[in-house]
């Protein structure tokens, strides 16, 4: 497959090389027709790995983009997390302190961290300062 794609391309600029240096100081010793073989061997192998790298750069920013979107997203588990979140915290009247949802649905720090993040970058809460509490704050419903 490299081969391939070493041959489709511009083979032209390796045969003017060789017609170049065939007349290598106006002789035509087989020493300088080594030398030069050696230099085009070189050549096409440079050509092989720049094209290996190619198609290896190519795949790794396939995964490296997949791998980004599946960072952003979030699983099933946290969006039924979300919606339970979001029906306690309707239901205790639109607003509540972060240490009473987390308490009232028994979810540890980074359940509920994930949980809090994927509500709001979907834009379905607000976090406020909770100014009794420091450590705390008040997650308030966009809409209702």
């Amino acid at each position: 497959m490299i081969d391939d794609d070493l041959y489709e391309g511009d083979t032209t600029a390796v045969i003017h090389l060789s017609e170049e240096f065939t007349n290598f100081e106006g002789k035509g010793s087989v020493r300088e027709s080594v030398f030069i073989q050696e230099i085009l061997s070189d050549l096409l192998e440079l050509r092989r790995q720049v094209i290996k790298l190619q198609k290896e750069v190519s795949n790794n920013k396939l995964m490296i983009a997949q791998l980004e979107k599946k960072k952003d997203s979030y699983g099933k588990e946290v969006t039924k997390r979300v919606s339970s979140m979001l029906t306690l915290i309707n239901d205790y009247g639109g607003s509540m302190i972060s240490t009473d949802a987390k308490e009232f649905m028994g979810l540890s720090k980074d359940e509920f961290y994930r949980t809090l993040q994927c509500a709001k970058k979907h834009n379905l809460i607000e976090l406020l300062p909770n100014l009794k509490d420091g450590r705390s704050y008040i997650i308030k419903l966009k809409f209702k």
